[in-house]
């Protein structure tokens, strides 16, 4: 009798020490993804900010590639100056489109990264010649604004 009791206070206790760990395990899970009082990290990947770029350029939507520019750059430009500025860019042709990129380096932390890849240009085919593909290296510095990537590219 005496040991029955011992046993089922033993059960209790051990029922007990499991529901504390589930408690305190809940408690870490959720307090890594709601910040309390934490500086919030993005969740996303800055080779997003790259991506978005790449189809905003390849959709010819100038309003969207100037959105995605980083409020300093947004700061010294207008939308009016940045498509007078891209009037007559390359990218903005038709016929021309980006297909595809590489990462070479990658630097990040939770709110600037530098990336610097290697994007392939599709050109048109000239005069009986087929279309290429042209490599071109880009230093892409991306700052995490309003919820997303912005980006500013410098061609290395």
């Amino acid at each position: 009798m005496v040991e029955e009791k011992r046993l089922k206070k033993i059960k209790w206790l051990i029922a007990g020490l499991v529901l504390i760990a589930l408690i305190i395990g809940s408690i870490y899970v959720l307090s890594n993804k709601i910040p309390f009082g934490k500086s919030s990290s993005p969740l996303t990947d800055p080779e997003r900010g790259i991506q978005n770029w790449i189809e905003a350029v390849n959709q010819r939507n100038i309003n969207r590639v100037y959105d995605l520019a980083p409020d300093e750059i947004k700061q010294q430009r207008t939308l009016a100056q940045f498509k007078e500025d891209n009037l007559n860019n390359t990218f903005l042709q038709p016929d021309h489109y980006f297909i595809n990129y590489t990462v070479i380096d990658k630097k990040q932390n939770a709110t600037y990264a530098q990336i610097i890849a290697q994007i392939f240009l599709h050109q048109p085919a000239d005069q009986g010649t087929l279309g290429s593909e042209v490599p071109i290296q880009y230093k892409f510095a991306l700052y995490y604004e309003h919820g997303e990537w912005k980006l500013w590219t410098l061609k290395w």
